[in-house]
């Protein structure tokens, strides 16, 4: 059996969408999972006194809930890492949330992150494409899996794109978007057989 996961991390709402294949049974799969982790907003008048505390709540709860289904052992794992030019000062917390999780996912097996322009280009052959043009594209290339929203719908194309590394490809890539494949810096046991 074969698992690559794929994690677009957020204080907010993380996706996250898992992916396996048993080649050689009767169920060969592509066998999908997809959820959401999530945990409250601070309200804007929050005491600083009490912003650190809480914050490490929210970072844990995410973790917790983004952990939970994803097996002790991944073949990959292919998290979205971080947009240098968002706005929202919430950029410490994001990093955070990434680096903990990527703790946490190489007990696991190889962890891969890979920007959010290269995630967009993976999931619609289009670098600047907005959020929901790469939804509709998941969508249309996954018609079974459950894209509840923009964060599941990264978190798909991230695991396709793990799972077409490892020599299971679950979508036609364009040209652009084999190149764009190509640049990943992949774990090198991750190398298709």
């Amino acid at each position: 059996m074969s698992v690559v996961v794929g994690i677009d991390p957020s204080l907010t709402c993380t996706g996250v969408a898992m992916v396996s294949w048993h080649s050689g049974t009767d169920i060969p799969g592509p066998n999908w999972q997809t959820w959401r982790a999530r945990s409250q907003a601070l309200p804007q008048d929050f005491p600083d006194a009490e912003v650190l505390a809480a914050t490490r709540r929210r970072l844990r709860i995410v973790i917790r809930e983004t952990l939970a289904l994803i097996p002790a052992r991944v073949d990959l794992t292919v998290i979205e890492g971080p947009s240098l030019g968002s706005k929202g000062g919430k950029s410490d917390e994001r990093a955070a949330l990434r680096w903990m999780l990527v703790d946490q996912l190489l007990a696991r097996g190889p962890v891969v992150v890979i920007g959010p322009k290269k995630r967009a280009l993976l999931g619609a052959d289009d670098g600047n494409a907005s959020k929901a043009k790469v939804r509709s594209a998941i969508r249309a290339a996954f018609p079974a899996v459950h894209v509840a929203d923009d964060n599941v719908a990264d978190a798909v194309a991230l695991a396709a794109a793990g799972a077409h590394r490892l020599g299971c490809s679950l979508v036609e890539y364009t040209p652009k978007q084999l190149r764009a494949h190509a640049t990943v810096a992949w774990p090198q046991e991750t190398a298709a057989a």
